[in-house]
């Protein structure tokens, strides 16, 4: 389960440092036995330029947060809101490897460094495959330097695509996890959301894609005509099914398995936006693919836009 709102620096009004709101989540998720929890953070913008105060609430509720963890469930921590570009790449991966530095430290200094937690070294990036292969590896080498036995994980260029994890060849590292997100198809899970654009402006599409004695696909909004939108929404029929979900998620299996390694997804969802029987479908459907091809999963989100938790 990712627990959202260390990373919404964009709107402070937003952002919970706020150690009771934690205590209660973690509570809450321990208690249904979640698998696993994804802590997504600004962690430049906590350690560099928040004030003061800022600073001194974070790193009191990072400590804090590692001990509501459930003995022998994963947290992972991610970074997010990262800076690489194909012009700062090597920079960027600097700085981002000098932050996890300070925090581990942190936690450290705190006796709170715990063999359930691991480190995804950066959230969705952008950049070229080979550019972000080469920020990869200044990333792990420099945080493994001075913390050897961390778990790692890494994820695949273009917001660590599927398709990109199976070109990938994995990198010259042990106790390296590799992680996909999973968001097929983006025309249903991401219906209505105006920070995706006109494409994803149709609502009202169900899943899985009905058939002709039952459901009704609706009009194809207005907005989306002449964008990616129009063919994602007519090829539906094909990518809105049971079997295409299983297929996908197959293939990061089976690249899994050819180089034998470990692979998690550490994120799928659906927007609220989409009516709450198609969200059931779709996330039990996910949930039982993944866990299929034992892949373990995480759910975006505990509270917001994806919320699953009332």
């Amino acid at each position: 389960m990712n627990v959202t709102g260390l990373e919404k620096t964009w709107d402070l009004s937003k952002t919970e440092i706020n150690r009771n709101y934690y205590q209660r989540v973690f509570k809450n998720l321990n208690r249904d036995n979640v698998e696993g929890i994804r802590l997504p953070i600004d962690l430049n913008y906590f350690l560099n330029q928040a004030n003061n105060q800022e600073k001194r609430k974070f790193k009191k509720l990072i400590k804090n947060i590692v001990s509501y963890q459930k003995q022998n469930t994963p947290l992972v921590l991610a970074y997010f809101n990262h800076n690489l570009t194909h012009e700062n790449y090597k920079a960027e991966a600097n700085l981002i490897a000098k932050n996890w530095i300070i925090l581990l430290q942190i936690l450290e200094k705190e006796q709170a460094l715990s063999k359930n937690l691991f480190l995804e070294i950066a959230n969705e990036p952008t950049i070229y495959p080979h550019q972000w292969r080469e920020s990869a590896k200044i990333i792990i080498e420099q945080i493994r330097s001075c913390y050897p036995n961390l778990h790692l994980i890494v994820g695949s260029s273009n917001y660590n695509s599927i398709y990109e994890l199976s070109r990938l060849e994995p990198l010259p590292y042990e106790n390296i996890i590799y992680t996909f997100h999973f968001y097929e198809p983006f025309i249903f899970t991401h219906q209505g959301t105006e920070w995706t654009g006109p494409q994803n402006s149709t609502t009202g599409i169900p899943f899985p894609f009905p058939d002709s004695t039952k459901r009704n696909m609706p009009d194809l909004a207005p907005q989306a005509k002449g964008t990616p939108g129009e063919i994602n929404y007519r090829d539906y029929q094909h990518t809105g099914t049971l079997e295409a979900i299983n297929h996908k998620i197959s293939s990061v299996a089976n690249w899994r398995d050819t180089y034998g390694v470990e692979t998690w997804c550490t994120e799928y969802g659906v927007t609220q936006n989409a009516d709450s029987e198609s969200r059931r479908k779709y996330l039990q459907k996910v949930s039982k693919t993944l866990k299929a091809y034992n892949i373990p999963g995480f759910i975006w989100e505990y509270e917001g836009n994806f919320g699953v938790y009332k």
